[in-house]
């Protein structure tokens, strides 16, 4: 038979509030280890910029010059540091609710305000990575621009036909 205990449903949902609040807009370098086919980027992500995962994905298909290269490669590395100092401060957000929750009156105020911090701390992350892919693609030739354009257009129209699926069901 089902109990409820609610003191562990309260520490439960405080801890998914807290670390959705610190995750929710932290930047994650994509994976560039494997390539979709050619004319398919899969953009099959978690929230995120639809530009930065295309490009991350089309790579070879850019056909690169060595000026775009080096300006794709900061991009990457960028994103790479981002993704590890979104890490900390999930870790972060779990620390504060831990030793806070330790304590025999948490101050839930702190915790809360350690997840604010994290999640605008995360928006700037997020947004310098999304500019710094703004940058590369600004670069780019018409015809490499064009490669990108029709990934994010089959990606919209992907979109809205689960879309579509999902309401009628």
């Amino acid at each position: 038979m089902f109990s409820f205990n609610a003191g562990n449903a309260g520490r439960v949902a405080l801890m998914a509030a807290a670390l959705a609040l610190a995750g929710g807009n932290v930047a994650f370098a994509q994976d560039t280890g494997g390539a979709a086919p050619p004319g398919k980027a899969h953009m099959h992500h978690r929230g995120g910029d639809p530009l930065v995962y295309a490009m991350m994905h089309l790579k070879t298909q850019l056909a690169l010059n060595t000026s775009q290269q080096g300006q794709w490669d900061s991009a990457v590395a960028q994103a790479k540091a981002a993704r590890t100092q979104g890490w900390t401060l999930r870790k972060s957000v779990k620390a504060a609710y831990d030793a806070e929750i330790a304590k025999d009156q948490p101050d839930l105020a702190a915790v809360a305000t350690v997840a604010d911090t994290s999640r605008a701390q995360g928006a700037q992350l997020a947004k310098s990575v999304r500019d710094a892919w703004l940058s590369v693609y600004a670069n780019l030739s018409p015809t490499q621009k064009a490669v990108v354009r029709d990934a994010l257009r089959d990606h919209a129209a992907q979109m809205q036909e689960m879309r579509t699926m999902h309401n009628a069901g």
